[in-house]
């Protein structure tokens, strides 16, 4: 399955868990024809496109440092008071803020939220967030020399996360104070 679908996924379920109150969508392929159906507002994921940092080897491997953006866009009735964009900003921030996806190596980070205007008498904001991964070589498995990636250790400011892929094929990560 792709990393970054997966990434999609993970903030479309936890918005719908923490935020119960609006729809919870994936951004759609024709957003000239998306018409909102909530009463007060949706909240649309989607893919914001990925930075890439310094190469490096893993082994044999080859590996890079990644940024993988996740946007929410907001589509509203309204603009301000309880049911309006403004204050949905905050509780998507709050929901998403920290939160660790699938496959990246820290929290997301709040990086941009614009005012896209009102369209169609809907008011429409959208945020950045930026997930820490790492993107690896996908090696063939068919060639029986090739290593097979089983231990990455990432160093962050405060701790070291040991992730490893057990026998079993579970993958386990572990977080260790610095």
């Amino acid at each position: 399955m792709s990393i970054t679908w997966e990434l999609l996924q993970a903030t479309v379920q936890r918005l719908s868990v923490r935020l119960p109150g609006f729809a919870v969508e994936y951004f759609p392929e024709a957003p000239g024809d998306y018409r909102l159906n909530h009463p007060r507002g949706a909240l649309l994921v989607g893919y914001g496109g990925s930075r890439y940092g310094a190469a490096g080897n893993l082994g044999d491997m080859q590996a890079q440092e990644r940024l993988a953006v996740v946007t929410v866009t907001l589509v509203f009735r309204q603009l301000h008071g309880r049911d309006g964009a403004v204050l949905a900003l905050d509780d998507v921030i709050g929901a998403l803020l920290g939160f660790r996806l699938p496959h990246t190596t820290g929290g997301l980070q709040a990086k941009r939220s614009r005012f896209l205007g009102q369209i169609a008498g809907l008011w429409q904001y959208d945020i950045d967030f930026e997930a820490p991964a790492l993107a690896v070589e996908d090696v063939d498995a068919e060639d029986p020399s090739a290593p097979l990636l089983r231990h990455v250790t990432r160093l962050g400011p405060l701790e070291r996360t040991e992730t490893v892929k057990q026998p079993s094929g579970a993958i386990t990560e572990e977080d260790h104070p610095l």
